[in-house]
């Protein structure tokens, strides 16, 4: 009657609190989707409803891009005020928050609620977390108000109960403001087990969540036989055996039972099969004869045949079997016949399981899994990962307890054994990432805190500078966010010119790549490496490298080149290049190509093996680039 009255009153709660009135535009944080509307006085063409677009930035006039994500209404209208007085004499700017974006307002509210999911947070006033429960239908009668966990998207968390928002003190955890992103998980007040063997009422039993082992066997009537064995089983595995006289001892610990726990009292004299798990009638029974599989599985009721089950032999505490029950499959005989003995225990499990997905993933929710299923199947289920994700940072909620787990290692450096078992209830939730990563020719490559308004030059700063304006190509520096890449310029912003204004979002990767090389061996000044830039020609390296020695074969010149994998040479005469001005002997070159001048003239013959050698060196030198 108690837990029946605090629903009821929680439910009436609900209802007359309402949205309470808190005007929270001044408090909100601008994201994505968001419409604002910028008022100029007197300026109409800077006057309208902007969006902010995905990557966080709205675009006005004089202004450019400017980032607002994550910035509060009256950041967002000094910011602007402070751009536009550079234009305009004392501008006279307003910003107001016209519509929230729909993924600016979800909120996700899971566990014992009768409508789990994600949930849009309606515009105006503040919602708190008894308004995000009335979103999901209210608590079920499993409900445990004393221990909702409220997960923030910044990754903090807290536990609440809700019974002190009904005491008489005043605004208890029920009034507590939440906000986009959050997460609400409202656990089980009971969990279910089963308690077959020698107790009093076998069968599936409730015991209070967290419960012990004494709690279950109490609930079950208490043992029948003071010689038993007690057993608990786990996901088809044993996790504890001890005798009733031992677990009934009062320095025994206390052994926490959890959801579908299977305790397995085995009595002195008690002979047969043990059938648990999803099955109607659980228990020990004598089959007699020469039972199989199928035996017991008929015996104990009939199955739900539409939803594909996993059915374990387990003998002496190890798995003999393993069967996959799924009625879109052919029904697998031979493992069904397989013949059983006296003392085996048949679990029947679920095969399907359910776990949800939270985050910047294009389908966040609660996805149905088979049993066995990992990490990165969860994680596949969302689909495409949005480019702000934090991999490296994803939460696993399990059994009301949350823990920091690292997909990015299990992606990218293969460390499959932290791709762990999902379990049925899972909750994996992914941050959004606030670091930009800064890689290729600078003096630290690495990760860096997004901080706001920052631009791609502002990162390479961040990461050391480039190593040099003779190493790094700064005219072509690649940003990806996600799937797109764009090729921006930012040599002018490090040879002290204006910067552009090359905006940057979390999640990005910066490439700084190297300048182009090209390779002069031979009978030159200087050879080695030289740098290619648009329109270089065979003489322009030649140059570079020096020019040649005195005693250069010009006319016996070669540039190799890879063209799909294969060496190509191309024999130059650079010495008619140079006196007669054929270009058509000095050729653009591009980066990799390798220009070998030999050095000693020689007779037909000589020159015949000359050649050869000079190949042999030229392909040499190239063998070489990549080492």
């Amino acid at each position: 009657m108690g837990r029946i009255r605090l629903l009821y009153l929680l439910t009436v709660c609900l209802v007359a609190s309402g949205w309470v009135g808190l005007a929270a535009q001044d408090r909100y944080r601008l994201q994505p989707g968001d419409i604002l509307t910028v008022t100029v006085l007197g300026e109409p063409d800077l006057t309208g409803e902007l969006l902010v677009d995905p990557d966080g930035f709205i675009r006005l006039p004089l202004v450019g891009s400017l980032l607002v994500a994550g910035f509060t209404l009256d950041d967002v209208q000094s910011k602007l005020s402070s751009e536009l007085s550079k234009y305009l004499r004392q501008p006279r700017v307003s910003v107001a928050l016209k519509q929230m974006g729909p993924l600016s307002r979800r909120v996700y509210v899971l566990g014992e609620v009768k409508t789990p999911g994600a949930f849009l947070l309606p515009l105006g006033g503040q919602p708190t977390l008894l308004d995000a429960i009335g979103l999901a239908g209210g608590l079920t009668d499993r409900a445990d108000t004393s221990r909702i966990r409220l997960i923030r998207s910044n990754g903090q968390s807290q536990t609440l109960d809700l019974r002190a928002t009904l005491s008489p003190v005043g605004v208890g955890p029920g009034l507590v403001g939440i906000g986009p992103g959050d997460l609400i998980w409202v656990p089980k007040a009971f969990i279910t087990v089963t308690a077959i063997g020698a107790v009093a009422k076998g069968g599936l039993i409730q015991i209070s969540s967290g419960g012990s082992l004494l709690e279950a066997i109490s609930a079950a009537g208490g043992v029948t036989d003071p010689a038993a064995i007690v057993k608990v089983f786990r996901g088809g595995v044993e996790v504890l055996r001890s005798s009733w006289t031992e677990v009934a001892q009062e320095g025994f610990p206390g052994f926490p039972i959890q959801e579908g726990d299977t305790v397995l009292v085995v009595g002195q004299q008690a002979l047969g099969i043990t059938l648990a798990g999803s099955v109607r009638e659980p228990g020990v029974y004598d089959l007699g004869g020469n039972p199989t599989l199928l035996t017991a599985l008929s015996r104990g009721g009939p199955l739900d045949l539409q939803t594909p089950l996993k059915v374990r032999l387990l003998r002496a505490g190890h798995q003999v079997v393993e069967v996959v029950w799924d009625p879109t499959a052919p029904t697998p005989i031979a493992e069904l016949s397989t013949p059983l003995r006296s003392g085996d225990l048949v679990l029947v499990e679920p095969f399907l399981i359910r776990a949800t997905l939270v985050g910047p993933v294009s389908k966040p929710g609660t996805h149905f899994l088979r049993s066995g299923a990992t990490l990165l199947d969860l994680l596949a289920k969302g689909e495409n990962i949005g480019v702000s994700a934090d991999l490296s940072s994803a939460t696993l909620v399990r059994k009301e307890q949350s823990r920091q787990v690292d997909l990015l290692k299990i992606l990218w450096e293969g460390e499959l054994d932290a791709n762990e078992e999902v379990h049925d209830g899972d909750v994996l939730i992914i941050p959004t990432a606030r670091k930009v990563w800064v890689v290729g020719a600078v003096n630290r490559p690495g990760s860096f805190d997004y901080l706001p308004n920052m631009t791609a030059v502002d990162a390479i700063a961040t990461a050391g500078g480039p190593v040099s304006a003779e190493v790094a190509d700064l005219s072509a520096v690649q940003i990806s966010s996600g799937t797109s890449v764009r090729t921006v310029n930012l040599e002018q912003a490090f040879r002290g010119g204006p910067p552009p204004i090359e905006p940057i979002r979390p999640g990005d990767v910066i490439v700084v790549p190297e300048r182009a090389k090209a390779y002069v061996y031979g009978g030159v000044l200087k050879p080695g490496a030289v740098r290619v830039e648009k329109g270089s020609t065979v003489l322009t390296i030649l140059s570079q490298a020096g020019g040649p020695v005195p005693d250069a074969r010009l006319d016996e010149s070669f540039l190799v080149r890879v063209i799909g994998d294969k060496p190509v040479l191309l024999r130059l005469d650079l010495d008619r290049a140079l006196k007669r001005g054929d270009l058509s002997q000095a050729p653009q070159v591009l980066a990799g190509d390798v220009l070998f001048i030999p050095t000693r003239r020689r007779t037909d013959p000589g020159r015949i093996i000359g050649l050869g050698a000079s190949v042999a060196t030229a392909l040499f030198y190239l063998s070489r680039i990549g080492q």
